[in-house]
């Protein structure tokens, strides 16, 4: 398609399993909507054009997908009873997914940028190595090698919930959930919060600079790390949570913070371990809510390095986190040694994710996890990569 052509006109005139070439680096105006049909949209000029409307998708066939690649889209989008990939894509707002009809769903954001929230409710979301600024899932959920920031604009990083809901959240950067409010606030300022019996899994991540930084008003469960509401089965291991807090919320003078203003706020069921947290001077403590806070270690930010997912142990040679997170076989870090703390840990993450030009599986399960000498194991995969 060249400068000035429609892209709902090409959709229009598509067969359910075509694909669709944007040529101009030129805006492409207006809305488009998908329904029933399998299409890929590809841009040959990456962040040299925009799709200037929003964009809807509905009734994509059973087990087939819409796939957007490099594409650029200033308005929202939104998926119902749909798979849909997003593959090197940059989304300006919203981007919205939902499965009102109980459809096999999945959504894949692979090396994106999303500036709006990113809400999924598919039966299975993936979210790996893209720049994301809010976010909420319900169902099966992997988020690996992201780097999400609130901007200092308050909110919640990653926000997820539901019975149904698990999820894998590692190697991941969560920061500047912040602001400056003159007012009562409840439910903000959190890098991860977990709610409605979800059973998810934190490991491996940096998660900081998630405060309330004007001592004014009433802050309640605001100015945390990690917020596990409510969850059935959590975990809590190998993470760098340092800095998340409410101004002045330890003094009894009006400014006390009975809940929140901590690292991680969990109750006794939750397996806190093996983590790096630091207590800013306005925290009552590292960890509240009941959870007990094992083998932790305090390292500066400088100790565990912000930089990942490129050359992880050069990034954490002589820090205090370097084999001090989990001690398990499983979380061992790529070169073989025990888990390094922070999201340079583990090895269930490709190093350089976040630039590479080849392949990226999106969705696998492995059963079992370990294999004895001589044994064998079964790989399931879904879903699409990039290429």
């Amino acid at each position: 398609m060249g400068a000035g052509q429609s892209i709902q006109s090409a959709v229009n005139g598509a067969a359910n399993g075509d694909t669709i070439v944007l040529t101009a680096p030129a805006d492409y105006d207006g809305n488009v909507t998908i329904a029933g049909k399998a299409l890929r949209i590809v841009s040959l000029h990456r962040n040299n054009h925009d799709v200037t409307g929003s964009i809807t998708i509905s009734a994509v066939p059973a087990g087939q997908s819409v796939t957007f690649k490099n594409l650029s889209v200033s308005g929202p989008v939104s998926a119902s009873d749909s798979n849909l990939n997003l593959l090197r894509c940059t989304m300006g707002q919203e981007v919205n997914a939902t499965n009102p009809g109980n459809a096999n769903t999945q959504l894949a954001v692979v090396q994106s940028n999303l500036s709006g929230k990113l809400r999924s409710t598919l039966t299975r979301t993936w979210v790996g190595y893209s720049d994301l600024r809010q976010s909420y899932f319900e169902g099966q959920v992997e988020i690996v090698g992201n780097i999400f920031d609130g901007e200092n604009l308050g909110g919640i990083g990653i926000d997820l919930n539901g019975s149904s809901t698990m999820a894998n959240v590692h190697n991941n950067i969560v920061q500047n959930y912040s602001g400056t409010y003159d007012f009562p606030i409840s439910n903000e300022c959190i890098g991860i919060k977990v709610d409605g019996q979800a059973k998810v899994h934190i490991k491996n991540n940096f998660i900081y600079n998630c405060y309330d930084f004007k001592d004014v008003g009433t802050e309640y469960f605001s100015g945390i790390g990690i917020y596990i509401k409510d969850s059935s089965a959590c975990s809590i291991s190998s993470n760098q949570i340092w800095n998340n807090f409410v101004q002045r919320g330890h003094q009894n003078n009006g400014n006390y913070v009975e809940f929140g203003n901590v690292n991680i706020w969990a109750d006794s069921s939750v397996r806190v371990e093996h983590n790096s947290l630091v207590r800013h001077n306005d925290n009552l403590s590292e960890v509240r809510g009941g959870a007990i806070n094992l083998y932790s270690i305090v390292s500066s930010q400088s100790q565990s390095h912000t930089h990942f997912l490129v050359s992880p142990s050069g990034l954490m040679s002589q820090k205090a986190g370097k084999d001090a997170g989990s001690p398990k076989d499983a979380d061992k870090d790529h070169d073989g040694s025990r888990n390094d703390i922070g999201p340079n840990g583990g090895r269930n993450y490709i190093p350089n994710g976040r630039t590479t030009d080849k392949a990226i599986p999106i969705s696998f399960s492995i059963a079992p996890q370990a294999v004895q000498v001589g044994g064998t194991v079964t790989i399931e995969s879904t879903g699409a990569t990039v290429k």
